[in-house]
């Protein structure tokens, strides 16, 4: 539940960096990718270089649900613990009856023509179906949200879809860690009859996020001065060069087919999409694993 948490921060601090950073454009990453990533970086960090990793990375949830004989021990001990529970996410998500593949490797180192955004004619692929579906009527801001699941119901889509008077801004603006759970709680979303629409898309985004990270408050890692990696080796001149994050995602009638690289290869496929969401405008959309809660992929459609 806290590395759940954890998860859900990190993934709309990022998101939100990356939405002012690239205004109007699509976005797409996989959180639990980068997440990961970075932690494998956090096990050689030590002293202040650490506390900013885990701040950003939102880790003093995790310390905080492990009492307080815990929160005494050495850093490298949380660290470890974090990773533990990785392991027990990891084994969770990769049971073996899944119908899907989730791994990571890391490494340091029918058509027709609709307006879809601000009144531009193009040309997409739509997809169609009706069926019984969650679905979430929110007042403030006004917005639907839809959860398309996948088969088993292991994996879903949850859908924020701005309507009348809202748009996508105001959605952004107000979406937090709270508000994102309060949305998609069982209270809000019922099972109800719905004609769904989607536009088939494809997204391939590739990321360099130094800057993002610094903005977030991990800076020492990346300054060759200041970052201290000793936990990994003894040089002390050892820092972050770079942080790239590349992600693909492709939804079709046969299902979604997800991949994400943090140095690292995540991968979801075989995953028939029961139902299909017509959106037309822009939506955001989350790829989560139901039982543990955990976002795998989130991202931005403005233009398919």
């Amino acid at each position: 539940e806290s590395l759940s948490t954890a998860n859900i921060e990190f993934c709309l601090d990022v998101f939100k960096e990356l939405s002012s950073n690239h205004v109007g454009d699509n976005v797409f990453f996989s959180p639990l990718s980068l997440l990961y990533a970075l932690s494998m970086i956090l096990l050689g960090a030590r002293g202040n270089s650490a506390e900013q990793m885990e701040k950003v990375l939102h880790f003093n949830h995790v310390a905080e649900s492990l009492g307080p004989e815990f929160k005494d021990s050495a850093k490298c001990s949380q660290t470890g613990r974090i990773h533990s529970q990785f392991g027990v996410l990891f084994s969770q998500i990769n049971h073996p009856d899944s119908n899907y593949t989730l791994s990571i490797a890391n490494r340091l180192y029918g058509t027709k023509a609709m307006a879809f955004h601000q009144g531009k004619s193009i040309t997409v692929e739509m997809m169609y179906q009706t069926g019984k579906f969650k679905l979430a009527t929110i007042k403030e801001p006004q917005m639907q949200v839809l959860e398309l699941p996948y088969v088993n119901h292991e994996l879903s889509m949850i859908i924020l879809l701005p309507v009348g008077t809202a748009d996508l801004d105001q959605v952004e603006r107000q979406l937090n860690s709270k508000t994102f759970q309060e949305w998609t709680s069982p209270t809000n979303m019922v099972e109800r009859d719905v004609e769904v629409h989607l536009p088939r898309f494809k997204l391939g985004i590739k990321y360099e996020l130094n800057s993002l990270l610094k903005s977030l408050g991990m800076t020492d890692i990346f300054h060759w001065a200041k970052a201290d990696l000793s936990g990994m080796s003894s040089a002390k001149d050892l820092y972050v060069s770079k942080v790239i994050h590349k992600s693909y995602v492709d939804v079709n009638e046969e299902g979604t087919e997800a991949a994400a690289a943090t140095g690292d290869i995540l991968v979801v496929k075989r995953l028939p999409i029961r139902a299909q969401f017509v959106a037309n405008h822009p939506f955001l959309f989350f790829i989560r694993h139901i039982h543990t809660n955990t976002i795998l992929f989130c991202g931005k459609l403005t233009s398919p």
